[in-house]
């Protein structure tokens, strides 16, 4: 840890000035719910949202026998409905749900292989029949319900959120150096490694800064994992007279000051946010 470079007496001063800038959250207005991809998703089946939608507008004795002969004359309808039970299929698998009462069956919902009376009898008997007599609007309701899936991809969105910032922040701090430029996504030259860099700040050209992003809200076995691996990245650099800089976040680090104590001495500069924010600048004309 190069803290003396930064203004620092010792690394103690440093891990405190690191635990008390901490970033509370990443959570920006973009990661509570994928709008986009939402809407696409409901675009897809428009035509098949539709003719499901005349159920609600029969006598709740009629749904049945109604529904039977949709699914017969309209077979491009019968993949979907697992959807309004909020069942999401993993792309290129088969669209079965497999059931246990009593025994094990596969309910198919390809619209090219399924069974009529198969899929009456798995609709009946997960109340989706009745359910088209208690909604006004089937497009309404898949809206929520693909928003209420989408919440399970707020993980994913955790993790890009941040580099987000760190990117943003980038395109801010280097706008004035010419000679400075970033991309994200990159290899770096001269490394063995098979995963990509998040960004590299190459100066005239030439690589000269390699940075990792990370951010915890929790403690657990992977920060300690990461730090391992950023030690090792950490020595493979600097036989190659390249800079590290790792960008990591997060409240979860208050509670891993064991961690943070061991891996700041082997990292050349383990910077938060706010602290490259602060230094970038500085490391940029002292290097």
């Amino acid at each position: 840890m190069l803290y003396k470079k930064l203004g620092f007496n010792s690394i103690e001063d440093y891990k405190n000035e690191f635990l008390n800038s901490l970033l509370v959250t990443n959570h920006n207005f973009d990661f509570f719910v994928n709008w986009e991809k939402i809407y696409d998703n409901l675009k897809e089946n428009l035509t098949e949202i539709s003719i499901l939608n005349s159920l609600n507008k029969v006598s709740s004795d009629e749904v049945e026998s109604e529904f039977r002969k949709i699914i017969t004359y309209y077979p491009e309808v019968v993949p979907i409905l697992p959807s309004i039970l909020a069942i999401r299929f993993e792309k290129k698998k088969e669209f079965t749900v497999d059931i246990f009462d009593g025994e094990l069956k596969k309910y198919d919902f390809n619209d090219e292989t399924y069974d009529v009376e198969d899929v009456v009898y798995f609709c009946k008997q997960t109340g989706l029949l009745d359910l088209f007599n208690k909604i006004s609007d089937l497009y309404t309701y898949l809206l929520g319900t693909e928003v209420g899936l989408d919440t399970n991809g707020r993980k994913n969105r955790s993790g890009t959120s941040f580099e987000s910032f760190i990117e943003n922040l980038l395109e801010d701090l280097l706008k004035d150096y010419s000679e400075y430029s970033f991309t994200s996504q990159t290899f770096v030259e001269k490394i063995n490694r098979k995963k990509q860099a998040d960004f590299v700040i190459s100066k005239n050209g030439k690589q000269f800064i390699i940075i990792e992003c990370n951010f915890y809200n929790s403690i657990g076995s992977k920060p300690i994992e990461v730090a391992n691996a950023y030690i090792d990245l950490q020595n493979q650099l600097s036989k190659e007279n390249l800079i590290f800089l790792w960008i990591t976040d997060g409240q979860g680090w208050t509670r891993m000051n064991s961690t943070l104590v061991e891996v700041l001495p082997s990292i050349d500069y383990l910077l938060n946010y706010n602290l490259l924010k602060k230094y970038l600048k500085t490391i940029l004309e002292l290097d």
